[in-house]
């Protein structure tokens, strides 16, 4: 693709991606509808960007990179803080089990957002360090902090560490 996206190129980013970016938003919103709200104006930030959009990997690390933002935005407009994969969102893959549900209930935000990246979105170390401004080392380290803290919480729930 190189240079920017076509319209046909960007539709099946959108399409590809919506259901990525739709997730992220939720776990990092307080409401549905906040949800939806921020997915909207990540894809509207897309597309006012596609003129100057070069593809270099992966264009949901890029999506994620702006909803990260958007996200970060109505925290700050709002004024009050929220919990990170609430109750009643729904998580996919091995999360879905309810000890290690709590135990990344229990991480810092940061260290669920770097999991969440990386095993629920499939994000390489670099994607995540571009959605993050970190270097690849950052993110590297980032992650593997994360996983020792989902361990040592694992461990105290008794579910044993198996990562």
């Amino acid at each position: 693709m190189g240079k920017g996206l076509d319209e046909e190129g960007a539709r099946r980013v959108v399409e590809d991606c919506y259901d990525d970016v739709l997730a992220y938003c939720r776990r990092h919103t307080p409401t549905r509808d906040d949800a939806l709200d921020a997915t909207q104006e990540t894809f509207l930030r897309f597309v006012r960007s596609l003129p100057t959009y070069r593809d270099r990997g992966k264009p949901l690390a890029f999506l994620l990179t702006i909803a990260r933002g958007v996200c970060a935005d109505a925290y700050r407009r709002r004024g009050r803080s929220w919990e990170l994969l609430d109750e009643d969102v729904a998580v996919s893959g091995p999360q879905e089990d309810v000890g290690i549900r709590e135990a990344l209930r229990s991480l810092a935000p940061e260290q669920r957002e770097v999991l969440e990246l990386r095993y629920d979105h499939g994000l390489r170390v670099y994607e995540i360090a571009r959605v993050l401004g970190v270097s690849r080392f950052a993110a590297g380290r980032r992650i593997s902090a994360a996983l020792d803290a989902l361990k040592a919480e694992l461990d105290d729930f008794g579910e044993g560490a198996s990562l």
